[in-house]
């Protein structure tokens, strides 16, 4: 790329050249962890991490949440994956689940009174299957004994007795009634029916003939028209006779089953009472006392189901469409049988049905559904009853139904269990249980922004989950974590059986732990990639055919792991190879600087690249023109980074002159979004050089945020931005006058590699922290920076000065304009 500066700017640094600023030395380059200073030779001598690293706030508040049992005091465990939260959680309530008595036994049965609302009973730990067995059991014994009883001698002969006296009164009555009937009519019987009333028919020729038949004599002149009109006279009579008569007959037949009723009552209620006395002792709820009374009740009125005898095992009875004893099965929908002190329930798939239960239909015969009280089925809110349930918060919230069903949950402590089609046009169902007391500690697992969302879509969500465990990325970086570091890298060694660490390979662990948290006194607490590059470095220890992983296998698994995900990075490298990226580390040019761009692929990779920022300028009154947000490539904090560069231009050059200016600022080659205002330090330099005329070494990149005042802020991804531009100026090759100026206070954040700080050593690599954008000048445009004179001027052979003398120009040739005057050349 051409060097294209002016003559006059060129003249001005050779004559005006300023001290450069002090570098960052190069011990504070990066922290290095002394492998001597550790008190063990491997982590087989380190014991094993027994909790979680750091987190001292998030554990407080998850302990508080644990232990206060008030309403509202439910937990969300906020923070980024891998740092430790499910751990914790684990781990603190693994002391509570064997504490305290185990939770009730929860069980549906059959509402003799209100079918359509199954009854809950609620019993000890272990009484559920109690229930159940003995209402079975009871089942059994009344099937087996009432065909017994009915089918006793004692039984039998007083039931034909009862059945002999009826007969004869019913052969009276009908007998009598048939001698009013001689000799003219007579009782015509059903065959094989007795129930239904005998037919009367008249009397012809010693032959009884139906009604029916008579007209059919009368017109085969067999019968007489006087004896026809007499027999039909005395058959309407008759008829209204005969009705009454069956009517006593039939009234009679009633009389005798009832009497017959009464007498299996009589000899099965006893039976009863004592059975359902028997399997109703062992329990002492009165709830329970009282649907064993409401059985005993229902059993009195339906003895009609137990005449049959109930097959023994040797038969083989074939399988009913539909359970005849199915009201009084006892459905134990939550059993505790086994459950020691308070339950702890973690629920890895929190859809609606496995937190909060269903009804369940049966697919009977023919192909119809059906719904009772036995496909009642409880979610994990219901076996976590009285103790602890843990999911997580995104998996479940995903599900529409969830987030209101346990708001109802946790508000009025009680739990509904519904049908699972909610959606259904047609209800499968009308059961409505009765509701279940529900007192269950929730603790749900999220990130900040569920959180966020969350508390802004619903002000229940506050008062539901009042206590925060908020988890962070990162913990101090002191001798106790580091031990703990290695007491990690230990207890993965044996969870996982991995080789022991040596003290060298666990140094270079902590220093990649501190990498990671991006400042030299903090560590990561991403236990989860740690964990990865764990793994990796035992593989890498195994290719090698070493016993013990030492630092060169853990550099290795962190160089493969760089191989595996820099596809993009090489493709950028390829492009400026090939000159399609119009990027160069030599030179000067005047409006143009080399800021950094922080490209973030994966949660634990990322790269910096430069980008070339250009600046034009020329009088006007269109202020700074950010084409990125004319194009809306830019994010917010993009943009208001820009914005920043006029108020600052107002600051320092508008005291005694209005602005007039028209600037554009672009990011060349840049086709995709830019997001935050870590180029805003590099824009102002690439402005501030076109004002001044003054080119900019291409060698120096800049990175950093400014504010109004000039003032230089931190940024972040600093370490992957410097050896980005690093890398690009290897790769054009070292002149010993390249570097990056960066903010003041990102020197405590460098964990630069290895080979950028011994390009630093060696002098072929320079790093310039600053804290004012009046610093960065002499660097980049050879000229001191100028300070403002009381009479808000400057010195003339300075940066400040010469961007002064240019807009003060613009100001009075502006002016000179609005008055009509001709143009002046510039000074």
């Amino acid at each position: 790329m051409p060097d294209t500066f002016d003559r006059a700017g060129a003249e001005a640094q050779e004559a005006g050249a300023a001290a450069l600023p002090p570098e960052v030395p190069p011990e504070k380059l990066r922290w290095s962890c002394d492998p001597e200073q550790l008190p063990f030779g491997t982590t087989a001598e380190v014991p094993p991490l027994a909790g979680i690293i750091g987190q001292e706030r998030a554990c407080k508040a998850l302990t508080l949440g644990v232990e206060l049992g008030k309403i509202g005091y439910n937990v969300y465990v906020c923070g980024t994956t891998g740092t430790g939260k499910l751990t914790a959680v684990q781990q603190l309530l693994a002391a509570r689940r064997g504490q305290g008595t185990p939770p009730p036994d929860l069980c549906y049965v059959y509402n003799f009174k209100n079918p359509d609302c199954p009854r809950l009973l609620v019993l000890p730990a272990g009484q559920g299957k109690a229930l159940k067995k003995a209402m079975e059991g009871l089942l059994a014994t009344l099937r087996r004994e009432i065909p017994r009883v009915l089918a006793s001698e004692g039984f039998q002969r007083r039931k034909e007795e009862r059945l002999r006296q009826a007969q004869r009164r019913e052969q009276r009555l009908l007998k009598q009634f048939e001698r009013r009937l001689e000799p003219h009519f007579g009782l015509l019987w059903h065959e094989g029916d007795l129930s239904l009333a005998p037919e009367l028919a008249p009397v012809i020729k010693g032959r009884l003939v139906p009604m029916a038949e008579l007209e059919e004599l009368l017109e085969r002149g067999r019968l007489s028209p006087e004896r026809y009109r007499h027999l039909q006279a005395q058959y309407a009579t008759l008829s209204a006779e005969l009705a009454g008569v069956f009517a006593d007959v039939l009234r009679l037949r009633r009389e005798t089953e009832e009497a017959i009723a009464a007498l299996e009552r009589s000899l099965l209620r006893p039976l009863i009472r004592q059975a359902v006395a028997d399997a109703a002792a062992p329990f002492r709820e009165a709830k329970v006392h009282q649907y064993f009374q409401e059985v005993e009740e229902a059993l009195n009125e339906d003895l009609e189901r137990f005449r049959e005898p109930a097959p023994t095992d040797k038969e083989a009875a074939p399988p009913p469409e539909e359970d005849p004893f199915l009201e009084y099965q006892v459905n134990v929908i939550v059993d505790n049988t086994e459950t020691h002190g308070t339950p702890v329930i973690f629920e890895t798939s929190p859809t609606y049905k496995n937190l909060f239960g269903a009804i369940e239909p049966t697919l009977e015969y023919g192909g119809v559904w059906r719904c009772d009280f036995t496909g009642i089925r409880a979610g994990a809110i219901h076996r976590a009853n009285g103790g602890f349930l843990v999911f997580n918060a995104l998996d479940a919230f995903a599900d529409p139904l969830v987030w209101p069903a346990l708001k109802r949950v946790l508000r009025y402590r009680q739990a509904e269990i519904q049908p699972s089609d909610h959606f259904a046009l047609v209800p499968s169902t009308t059961l409505k249980p009765e509701p279940i007391p529900c007192e269950v500690k929730v603790i749900v697992i999220g990130d900040e922004e569920l959180y966020a969302s969350l508390s802004e879509a619903d002000e229940a969500f506050r008062r539901l989950f009042k206590v925060k465990a908020d988890f962070d990325t990162t913990i101090p970086r002191h001798t106790q974590s580091v031990l703990q570091y290695a007491g990690f890298i230990r207890r993965i060694c044996e969870e996982e059986r991995l080789r022991p660490f040596d003290r060298t390979a666990v140094a270079a662990v902590v220093e990649y732990g501190v990498r990671l948290a991006g400042r030299q006194n903090r560590l990561s607490a991403r236990l989860d990639l740690i964990a990865d590059v764990l793994r990796e470095a035992d593989y890498w220890a195994g290719k090698a055919g070493e016993a013990v992983v030492t630092r060169a296998a853990v550099e290795q698994a962190l160089r493969e792991r760089t191989a595996r995900l820099n596809l993009v990075e090489e493709k950028f490298h390829e492009l400026l190879a090939e000159g399609l990226l119009l990027v160069t580390t030599r030179g000067a040019v005047v409006g143009q600087v080399n800021g950094i761009a922080l490209y973030e692929l994966e949660e634990d990779y990322a790269f910096g690249f430069p980008i070339r920022i250009t600046a034009e300028v020329g009088m006007g009154d269109a202020g700074v023109v950010n084409i990125e947000r004319e194009a809306n490539l830019g994010d917010a904090a993009y943009t208001k980074g820009v914005l920043i560069l006029s108020g600052y231009l107002r600051h320092a050059y508008a005291h005694d002159k209005p602005l007039i200016l028209s600037a554009s600022l672009c990011v060349e080659q840049a086709y995709e979004g830019i997001a935050g205002d870590s180029a805003s330090a590099a824009e102002m330099y690439a402005l501030l050089s076109s004002l001044a005329q003054l080119p900019v070494a291409q060698g120096i990149a800049v990175t950093g945020s400014v504010d109004q005042k000039g003032h230089v802020q931190p940024v972040s991804g600093i370490n992957e931005k410097i050896e980005g531009f690093f890398d690009v100026c290897r790769l054009q090759g070292l002149t010993g006058r390249q570097g990056v100026i960066l903010p003041a206070q990102n020197v405590d954040d460098l964990m630069l590699r290895q080979d950028v700080v011994a390009a630093v050593r060696a002098g072929q690599f320079h790093l310039y922290p600053i804290t004012h954008i009046d610093e960065g000048l002499p660097i980049l445009m050879g000229l001191p920076a100028g300070t403002r004179q009381p009479d808000h001027t400057y010195p003339p052979e300075t940066v400040n000065g010469r961007v002064d003398a240019r807009l003060r120009y613009f100001a009075e040739r502006w002016l000179a304009w609005q008055h009509g005057k001709g143009s002046e050349p510039p000074p």
